[in-house]
């Protein structure tokens, strides 16, 4: 009865330290999985949206069994829009990059991941490209997603525009908008 005892002993502290063990690592797990990400860096957004601006376009890119290359438009993925998103405010300095080029494919893309964003935000670029920007298209183009922002700020730009743009076909979507947005 004694040995059985003193054997008892001995094993007891091994259980107590490797349940001990297996306590902290649960815990650790457990810690890891509740601390907050720190956010990404301002050059991994980039890269990230960069990455994501360059395979949506290689995906609209087909060769024909004559080999002609035909370049269709492709649409972002719900999750490469969720992700640009995600970023915020820190996308915006990038994809404005991408709204200054002129791929006719490149920019749109930016500028539906911009109206992805939504609000205040997206504002000051797509009135840049509203009132300054030589191209008819991108001009209209920016209006139709400035809807995305905040209308009271977003009226005014189109206002104007439906007043003050160069192309009447501008001004024309312009008027539209504000009747289709005013209702």
């Amino acid at each position: 009865m004694k040995l059985a005892m003193k054997s008892a002993i001995n094993v007891q502290p091994s259980i107590a330290l490797s349940v001990l063990l297996v306590c902290l690592f649960i815990a650790g797990v457990g810690q890891a999985q509740t601390s907050p990400r720190k956010p990404p860096s301002k050059a991994k957004v980039r890269e990230r949206i960069n990455t994501i601006i360059n395979e949506t376009l290689k995906r609209g890119e087909l060769t024909t069994q004559e080999g002609y290359r035909v370049i269709v438009r492709s649409l972002p993925s719900p999750e490469d829009v969720e992700e640009v998103k995600s970023y915020g405010d820190d996308a915006i300095p990038v994809l404005e990059e991408h709204l200054s080029s002129d791929i006719g494919w490149e920019y749109r893309l930016a500028m539906r991941l911009m109206g992805s964003l939504g609000g205040k935000r997206i504002i000051e670029p797509l009135k840049k490209i509203i009132q300054f920007d030589p191209s008819p298209t991108k001009r209209e183009e920016a209006l139709r997603w400035i809807t995305q922002g905040p209308w009271d700020l977003a009226s005014e730009i189109i206002s104007l525009s439906a007043k003050i743009d160069s192309d009447p076909h501008v001004r024309k979507v312009a008027r539209d908008l504000l009747i289709g947005y005013a209702r």
